[in-house]
């Protein structure tokens, strides 16, 4: 919103005002602003400024969760609030006993968002100073501790990632989110060219946490990660990566998360032609558990993805407003109950948030078939909708 936008709902402003609240250029020749004017243009700076208070840390959000989760569209303001609200969302400050910032050889990592919930989540960083030529990519070395204890022994299991700079356009294309373009191919192998140097010249890495499934909540409790180098990937996947910023950047926070509950549905339905029913779908702002029965066909899970090539889990949603959320899965864990038959599935989202009150229905991988150019095409995908008698 702009100056002019403010000054609009003020009764009997002159249009010459108007005019230079919206473009922010006064003339120069005016030696001085009448008392009036100046009082209006002190009013507008005031209400421009309450509104940018008030909207800060949504508009600081990362990237990563900006435009992660397979979504051509950012999050809502109302999702963000939302995020917030709950303190699924933390956009973390420097603080006594807490730090969040750390410089080491002309490198800058920064903590800049976490997003967690009871079962684990993300924390997002922005690295400055690191630079990268083209067709490059970043690598990452570090140490986590929860508690004072390894995330191994504290039963966390992670994963990590660098923000690889594009999103997706209305159309499904992916582009760079700098300047909008297609990416291009390139090599023996087809492969995207990425740009992981954002347009102000950071670089974003995320590292996903899932909790342990027993024990104490880790929420409360003091995190410690310290990387101890950056550089770049190896040109091949059998390559060693390099590092080429040794050094020691040390941060410390606490664990916060969402206290929000979850919402539930038990909608014992089948799953197209599988021999498997969903009998419980538990979904939150950022994770999903679902419980499922298998049938007598399989002696076990193993069996099952013997037979199917594929490990039983959501594949997206779809919002009643429409919109489909597919390939959102990101980390997560399963487990087999052997007396019951029940296989239960906690899928963490890539990067999306939801409004759980939003969701009509979840999509299932329906199988593949070979094209008449040889080529393995995934079937359409099976959905099963949920209905609002959910607790």
């Amino acid at each position: 919103m702009t100056g002019k936008d403010m000054l609009q709902g003020i009764q009997n402003v002159d249009t010459d005002l108007i005019e230079e609240a919206e473009f922010g250029t006064f003339r120069k020749n005016q030696a001085k602003l009448s008392r009036r004017r100046k009082l209006l243009l002190v009013l507008a700076a005031a209400m421009i400024m309450g509104t940018m208070t008030a909207a800060a840390a949504y508009t600081r959000w990362t990237n990563t969760m900006q435009f992660g989760g397979g979504i051509s569209e950012p999050p809502s303001q109302q999702l963000k609030e939302q995020a917030h609200q709950s303190g699924l969302s933390v956009l973390p400050t420097q603080s006594k006993g807490q730090s969040v910032s750390a410089t080491d050889q002309g490198v800058t990592v920064t903590l800049a968002q976490t997003v967690m919930d009871a079962y684990g989540g993300k924390s997002i960083f922005r690295i400055d100073g690191l630079k990268l030529e083209e067709g490059q990519a970043p690598w990452a070395w570090w140490d986590v501790k929860i508690d004072g204890k390894d995330f191994r022994e504290a039963g966390f299991s992670m994963g990590a990632s660098f923000f690889p700079g594009y999103t997706k356009d209305a159309d499904g294309n992916l582009i760079y989110i700098q300047n909008g373009k297609t990416i291009p191919r390139v090599g023996k192998d087809n492969d995207l060219l990425l740009n992981y140097q954002l347009s102000d010249g950071s670089i974003e890495y995320c590292i996903d946490f899932t909790f342990p499934e027993d024990g104490p909540s880790p929420l409360g409790k003091e995190i410690a990660i310290t990387f101890t180098g950056f550089g770049i990937q190896g040109e091949e996947f059998t390559d060693e990566d390099i590092m080429t910023v040794p050094g020691t950047w040390e941060l410390r926070w606490t664990l916060e998360g969402s206290a929000q509950p979850p919402k539930t549905w038990t909608p014992n339905a089948k799953i197209g032609h599988w021999d498997v029913t969903l009998l419980e779908a538990e979904i939150g702002q950022f994770s999903m558990v679902s419980v499922y029965a298998i049938g007598d066909e399989y002696a076990d899970m193993e069996d099952f993805r013997a037979k199917n090539h594929w490990d039983i889990g959501p594949a997206g949603f779809r919002l009643k407003d429409g919109t489909d959320v597919l390939e959102f899965a990101g980390g997560g864990r399963s487990s087999w109950d052997t007396k019951t038959r029940r296989y239960t599935v906690l899928t963490q989202s890539s990067g999306a948030i939801f409004d759980p009150e939003q969701i009509a229905g979840i999509y299932f991988y329906a199988g593949y078939e070979i094209n008449d150019r040889g080529i393995r095409e995934d079937k359409p995908y099976y959905y099963i909708p949920l209905t609002d008698t959910a607790k």
